[in-house]
């Protein structure tokens, strides 16, 4: 009587497919992907049924010509968002974080950036005409043909930031950090002028100081 052994006759053996291995792994990359550049899709609803979302969360979001005017959106972060065209008149964007956001043609009238982060941000042609960005951080930000007419620059740091073709009638760059690295003085309207002292900062000494009295009491 023959024997037969374990494997003889059943052909070769087939591997394992890694397909359905591989639609879980790209299905669950799909699905994590809002989580990987920090979105959240729940800030974004809370923010449209609202019209608030502080402190939230819209890193990489994309959002060309949204009209968020007038939303509080106080301390949001929105690093690299993508607001091209976008309406944020009046909006209050007190503290946010949008370094590198695209804000090419975007409407900031009025807008609160008091504080905002915007190092690297694409500020081309925005409507910046009455808003307040003071002590707000611009270093690198391209601003070329922006209108900063009657806007608040108390303070902000515009360290290499490019300024071409930009309305800067009646800014205020009081305490601001020009692109040069100057130091605005203040009643810098319009633009950057040289801080001189103040009478209480100029030398002590009146007259007399540099030759004495100045006349003998007697011989």
């Amino acid at each position: 009587m023959k024997i037969v052994q374990s494997g003889e006759n059943e052909g070769p053996m087939k591997k394992p497919s890694i397909l359905p291995i591989l639609s879980v792994v790209l299905v669950s990359l799909f699905f994590a992907s809002g989580n990987l550049y920090g979105f959240k899709q729940e800030d974004l609803d809370k923010l449209l049924a609202t019209g608030q979302c502080l402190f939230c969360d819209l890193s990489h979001a994309d959002l060309p010509a949204v009209d968020l005017s007038g939303k509080k959106l106080t301390g949001t972060r929105l690093p690299d968002a993508n607001l091209t065209d976008a309406k944020l008149s009046n909006t209050n964007l007190r503290n946010a974080y949008l370094p590198r956001a695209k804000l090419t043609n975007a409407n900031l009238s009025g807008a609160d950036l008091s504080g905002a982060d915007l190092p690297e941000a694409q500020l081309r042609d925005a409507n910046l005409s009455g808003a307040n960005l003071s002590h707000a951080n611009l270093p690198k930000a391209v601003l070329s043909n922006a209108d900063l007419s009657h806007a608040k620059l108390s303070g902000a740091d515009l360290a290499d930031a490019d300024l071409t073709g930009a309305n800067i009638s009646t800014a205020d760059f009081s305490g601001a950090t020009w692109p040069d690295g100057r130091k605005c003085g203040t009643g810098s309207l319009g633009e950057c002028k040289k801080n001189t002292p103040t009478p209480d900062q100029r030398p002590a000494g009146g007259r007399g100081s540099l030759g004495g009295s100045g006349m003998g009491m007697g011989r």
